[in-house]
């Protein structure tokens, strides 16, 4: 036994180490490198919880509300509301204010008791009963039938007023209730002469009108043979014609049907406008909501025959009324 003690000995060398100490020394390293590893872990949490860590912060107090004494004066403060439409309005009114001349044959004229009667006070009648309010006609001059619709004083204008560039730069259109344009006039002797209105451009022609009575045409430019003088009136205008000093009277649809009506026996009247010129309801500039309602109920009555029997009414047997068999030419 010493002998293979010996030779162990002698053939590991001096200061060989057993294999328990091996074991014990193993487990000292791995001891260290885990407390390392746990002093580095350690290390590493106090930085992150520092770092996340909000610094602390002195807690402050809400400023103090004052506080506002009520009075008897004091009112309480309502949101405030949009502005009421004009249809609306219309509506907590209970009454459509329509602003209209008179004396526009047939659209506006008094009756024998004095009261508005024609083609505008059948359309703002059947608005209003449209509406389930009752109608106001505020009668205004010429002049004043759109300062007083902008002021608010009526809610829309239902006058025989003619579309232009320059009105729709104050005011909002309807589509056209009425389409209507320039129309003339010659002495029943001059009928057959001059047929239409291209017969009237020769030289030696004498045509009459008033100031704005050709409205858009230019005269001019479609008759540039023929003569033109104006007259301060209609009816002298008219008379030069009935007198035979001149050939044609140029107005508008309306007057050339009047005249025609009234002097049968001595006018023959071409009802081929000449012109194209739309006669529609005008509303503030605002009122886009107004405006499509009007716009809608014009094309319902339109469709359903009722503008129609208006019409009818108002411009043939109106003037079949005024003599009983005017001369047309066609």
């Amino acid at each position: 036994m010493l002998l293979r003690q010996l030779a162990a000995q002698g053939a590991g060398g001096r200061g060989a180490i057993t294999e328990p100490q091996q074991r014990r020394k193993c487990a000292r390293e791995d001891m260290n490198r885990i407390s390392g590893l746990i002093q580095v872990m350690c290390v590493v949490s106090v930085v992150v919880f520092l770092g996340c860590s909000e610094p602390p912060t002195q807690e402050t107090q809400p400023a103090a509300v004052p506080k506002i004494e009520e009075s008897s004066e004091t009112k309480p403060i309502e949101p405030a509301s949009a502005p009421r439409g004009t249809i609306e309005e219309i509506k907590r009114r209970g009454e459509l204010r329509v602003g209209m001349q008179e004396g526009y044959v047939p659209f506006q004229m008094l009756d024998d008791q004095g009261k508005l009667k024609g083609f505008d006070v059948d359309t703002a009648h059947l608005t209003a009963r449209s509406l389930m309010v009752n109608l106001r006609i505020v009668r205004k001059e010429w002049q004043d039938l759109i300062p007083s619709l902008l002021a608010g004083e009526t809610d829309v204008i239902m006058s025989a007023v003619t579309v232009t560039p320059k009105r729709n730069e104050r005011v909002l259109f309807t589509i056209p209730i009425v389409e209507t344009g320039r129309m003339f006039v010659v002495h029943l002797s001059n009928a057959e002469r001059f047929r239409n209105f291209d017969s009237l451009n020769m030289p030696g022609t004498f045509v009459v009108s008033i100031p704005g009575g050709l409205g858009p045409l230019r005269l001019r430019t479609v008759l540039p043979k023929a003569s033109y003088r104006e007259f301060p009136d209609r009816k002298q205008a008219l008379a030069e014609v009935l007198q035979k000093r001149a050939h044609a009277y140029i107005d508008g649809e309306f007057f050339i049907r009047t005249a025609a009506a009234k002097n049968s026996e001595s006018l023959a009247a071409h009802f081929k406008p000449l012109t194209y010129e739309p006669i529609a309801w005008a509303v503030r500039p605002d009122d886009a909501h107004w405006l499509n309602w009007l716009n809608n109920f014009v094309r319902v009555i339109r469709k359903d025959g009722t503008l129609d029997g208006i019409k009818k009414k108002w411009f043939q047997d109106y003037y079949l009324d005024v003599h009983n068999s005017p001369r047309f030419l066609h």
